[in-house]
């Protein structure tokens, strides 16, 4: 559990970085795209490109960043009217099925990589495989925050037993 905090906490550190960097980048390259093209008359051919392909990788590295911090919509009116045993059933089976989800993501993102490994991009000559780099990026990273938040949940859940129990026992000895 530790050396999987200690990834996720270096992995948290270099997502922000590289949100902060690509979000800057994409101000610069929009600015000059529209500085060059309406004043300059003479337009940079890779620029929406290029801010097309930062999305993408602000939007998976954002992706994981916020499943890390808790920051992901939910819907939970109906979830939090359930008892508590049953809410924690259902919250338990609905972060599995987003593990499936993300490992079938991850898979698919891998193939698709693999089957764009020659393609370049047509403005900037850039490999394909770059940009699609992003979902199984993200989708691991995904992945591992929802499983370091179902372990620890799992060893709450655990030490609360063993508090509870301990509890009992020397309640049981007192009675003695």
């Amino acid at each position: 559990m530790k050396f999987l905090e200690g990834v996720l906490a270096c992995f948290d550190k270099a997502a922000f970085a590289a949100v902060a960097l690509l979000m800057g980048s994409m101000g610069v390259v929009a600015f000059a795209a529209v500085f060059y093209r309406f004043v300059l008359h003479d337009p940079i051919t890779w620029s929406e490109e290029a801010a097309r392909y930062m999305m993408v990788w602000v939007t998976f590295l954002g992706a994981g960043y916020a499943m890390g911090k808790g920051k992901h919509i939910g819907v939970t009116m109906f979830v939090e009217k359930l008892p508590e045993g049953v809410r924690r059933k259902v919250i338990f089976v609905a972060e599995a099925v987003i593990m499936l989800f993300l490992a079938a993501v991850t898979v698919q993102g891998v193939k698709l990589i693999v089957s764009l490994w020659v393609q370049t991009s047509p403005a900037m000559d850039l490999p394909m495989w770059l940009p699609y780099l992003a979902i199984p990026v993200g989708a691991v990273y995904m992945f591992l925050h929802l499983l370091r938040l179902m372990l620890s949940r799992s060893a709450q859940v655990l030490a609360t037993a063993d508090i509870e129990l301990d509890a009992a026992l020397k309640r049981k000895g007192d009675d003695r």
